[in-house]
């Protein structure tokens, strides 16, 4: 049985090491039985040794790694080589937010999900109500300081929209999310999308905890409107502005 052979798209798994936030610095072609590539980085200590074979789980990750990139590397590589992992085109904007350095009106990190459904809910509505109704992301897997720590693998996405349907939305309008498993290096990160919409501002009608009722909270620079106050007269004005202008759509 003659297998054909797999031909190796090095600039696309390149490409796509790069969108994920690794720089590489060196990427070397040798024959030795064979073509390969050797990969190196300057944000990495990981040396890649990438085969042109049909066998597509063979990629070498050595250097100086933990165990843990070594292996989710090796894993990353090889689902590239094979075309079998798709990389988010919103990575690469992830990936620039977190080497910034700084958080915005439209995204803000944490390092991990929600303990408790408050918190979450808060800064959903903080960012959905952002003043320049854009997407905005809520980047879990990062700390205050901006180090990647990833996100455990059995955390699961699904209970954040049971949550959100138990709440009482002003005019019946939920947030509008997305959640997106993403990579920063070989780290899973999980990014809350909260999508621009015309029904801005959301808000609850029946309080949860700490967060009241008929009371609208927006994003301000990098700042959360706190739980007990109220966003500005202005930016309610201009949210509700936004309502208006989009009714039609």
């Amino acid at each position: 049985h003659y297998m054909s052979k797999v031909s190796v798209d090095i600039e696309y798994i390149k490409s796509k090491l790069n969108d994920i936030g690794y720089e590489i610095s060196d990427c070397v072609e040798r024959e030795n039985n064979g073509v390969n590539w050797q990969l190196k980085f300057s944000n990495s200590g990981a040396i890649v040794t990438i085969y042109d074979s049909n066998r597509t789980k063979n990629t070498v990750v050595n250097g100086k790694v933990d165990k843990d990139e070594k292996d989710s590397l090796k894993f990353i590589v090889d689902s590239l080589k094979a075309k079998e992992l798709q990389i988010d085109p919103l990575n690469v904007e992830i990936v620039e937010m977190i080497r910034s350095r700084k958080e915005d009106y439209y995204y803000d990190f944490k390092q991990i999900p929600h303990g408790n459904n408050e918190d979450l809910l808060h800064d959903i509505l903080c960012l959905s109500n952002n003043i320049e109704n854009r997407d905005a992301y809520l980047v879990l897997g990062v700390t205050d300081d901006y180090n990647v720590v990833g996100v455990d693998t059995n955390w699961k996405s699904n209970n954040i929209f049971d949550f959100l349907r138990t709440q009482q939305f002003a005019g019946d309008h939920l947030p509008e999310i997305e959640v997106k498993d993403l990579f920063y290096k070989y780290m899973r990160i999980v990014v809350i999308k909260c999508k621009s919409s015309k029904y801005v501002p959301f808000y609850l009608t029946k309080r949860y905890h700490g967060i009241n009722e008929n009371q609208i909270y927006t994003r301000l620079g990098d700042r959360n409107t706190p739980k007990n106050r109220s966003a500005h007269y202005s930016d309610i004005e201009k949210l509700w502005l936004f309502h208006f202008e989009r009714e039609n759509e």
